[in-house]
C-alpha cells in the first residue's frame, strides 16, 4: 500500500466561502443578483486606474514574470519602512506558507489564539509541528498573560491576527511588544486588515527593532486585489534570504504586479473607497438587531443566537445573500456568522434580511 504523511489524518480541509456561481447554481438564482458577503472581499472593485493598467498589460501574459523589485520601493514609500524587510508571495496564505516552511520544523510548537485564521493550524501541521490553541476572552481579546505562560521551549511561532479574523477587534502595540520582549520565538502578526483600522494599530515600522517580529500584509482586501493574489511580508532581515531560496518561482503572476503597482499609485481612490467601508461597517453595526461586536476590519461578527448560523447561512443564501458560517472557526462559534462590508444597497438588503429572523424570535 502507498504511504503519505500521517498529518493528514489531523488535518481537515480548507473550505472557503461558498461562490455566486455555486450559489446560483444550487438554488436557480440570478448569478447577477447574489450578494457574496462572506470572504471579506472589496465589492467596490479596483479604480479605473487599476484596470486600464491591467489591460493595457495583457498582452504579456505569455511571458514568465519578474521579480517585482520596483514594488518594494513603492511599499516601503507607503508604509515608511525599510525596503530590505519587505518579501513577496502570491497572497498572504503563499507567505505564510513559506515562512512556515522556513522556520517550523518536526514536533516544533506554534501558538494559536483561537477563534482566528484556519490557515495558522494548516501550516503549523503541515509542516510537521504542533499547534497549541489559547482561547480568546468573552469578548475575544488575546489574553496576554495566559498567552506568555502558555510559551516554552519547543514555542517557535506565535500567529497574531489583527484585526482578527472573523472577530474584527485588533491588539494595542504595547501588547504585541510586551509578547516580543518576553520570548525568543517569532511573533506573526496577520495585518490584512489594518488598513480598515486606525493606524495606531499597525506593528510595520517595529520589524527593523524586534529580530523576532514577522508582519503579514495584502492586496487581497482594502486594495481590491483578492482575484489576483499579491501579498507582502515585512520580516527581519536575516530571513529575507532563506525565504528568497524557498519561495516558488514565478508565483506572482504579471497582473498582480502591474495591479499592485497601478493601486499604490492611485491613493485617492484608496482613501474614497475606505471611507465608504468604514461608513458601511458602522452602519451594519448600528442597524442589525442581533448582537453585533465592534470591528477594525471589513466585516463584522454578529451573534444570531438562539439560531444556528448554519440555519441563517442556508436561509440567507435561498435569498441570495452569501454570508460566512462561523462554526468553521472552532468550539463555541456555531451561533455567530460573520458579514463582510458591501456597498450601501448590498448593506441594506442584509440587514432587512437578517432582522427578519430577529423579529420571529420570542422576546
Amino acid at each position: 500500500m502507498f504511504s503519505k504523511k500521517k498529518f493528514l489524518s489531523e488535518l481537515e480541509e480548507y473550505i472557503p466561502g461558498k461562490s455566486i456561481e455555486d450559489t446560483a447554481r444550487e438554488f436557480r438564482l440570478d448569478p447577477k443578483k447574489i450578494i457574496k458577503l462572506a470572504s471579506n472581499e472589496n465589492n467596490f472593485g479596483p479604480s479605473s486606474v487599476v484596470k486600464k493598467a491591467i489591460i493595457e498589460n495583457i498582452k504579456g501574459i505569455n511571458i514568465y514574470p519578474r521579480y517585482p523589485t520596483e514594488l518594494k520601493g513603492l511599499i516601503s514609500k507607503y508604509l515608511k519602512i525599510p525596503k530590505e524587510n519587505i518579501v513577496f508571495g502570491a497572497g498572504g496564505d503563499d507567505v505564510l506558507d513559506v515562512l512556515g516552511k522556513i522556520i517550523i520544523d518536526k514536533n516544533d510548537e506554534t501558538i494559536i489564539t483561537s477563534p482566528t485564521f484556519a490557515m495558522y493550524e494548516f501550516v503549523t501541521r503541515i509542516c510537521g509541528g504542533r499547534p497549541k490553541f489559547i482561547q480568546r476572552d468573552e469578548n475575544f481579546d488575546v489574553p496576554i498573560n495566559r498567552l506568555l505562560s502558555s510559551i516554552s521551549k519547543k514555542t517557535k511561532m506565535i500567529f497574531l491576527c489583527s484585526p482578527n479574523n472573523p472577530t474584527g477587534n485588533v491588539m494595542e502595540r504595547k501588547a504585541v511588544e510586551k509578547i516580543l520582549k518576553e520570548t525568543r520565538a517569532y511573533v506573526y502578526v496577520d495585518q490584512a486588515y489594518i488598513d480598515f483600522s486606525d493606524k495606531k494599530y499597525s506593528v510595520s515600522d517595529l520589524v527593523p527593532c524586534y529580530k523576532n517580529l514577522i508582519v503579514l500584509r495584502t492586496f487581497s482586501k482594502a486594495f481590491a486585489l483578492a482575484g489576483l493574489r499579491f501579498g507582502y511580508g515585512i520580516i527581519p532581515q536575516h530571513l529575507v534570504k532563506d525565504f528568497e531560496k524557498v519561495r516558488l518561482p514565478f508565483s506572482i503572476n504579471n497582473l498582480a504586479i502591474v495591479a499592485a503597482k497601478a493601486v499604490l499609485e492611485d491613493q485617492r481612490y484608496l482613501k474614497k473607497i475606505l471611507r465608504l467601508i468604514k461608513e458601511g461597517r458602522e452602519y451594519l453595526i448600528k442597524n442589525i438587531k442581533f448582537r453585533t461586536y465592534p470591528s477594525q476590519a471589513n466585516f463584522i461578527l454578529v451573534d444570531v443566537s438562539p439560531n444556528f448560523a448554519k440555519y441563517i447561512v442556508f436561509e440567507l443564501q435561498k435569498k441570495g445573500i452569501i454570508i460566512r458560517n462561523c462554526a468553521i472557526f472552532g468550539k463555541g462559534m456555531e451561533h455567530f456568522v460573520r458579514v463582510s462590508v458591501g456597498t450601501l444597497t448590498q448593506n441594506k438588503k442584509l440587514v432587512r434580511e437578517l432582522n427578519s429572523f430577529y423579529k420571529k424570535l420570542d422576546r
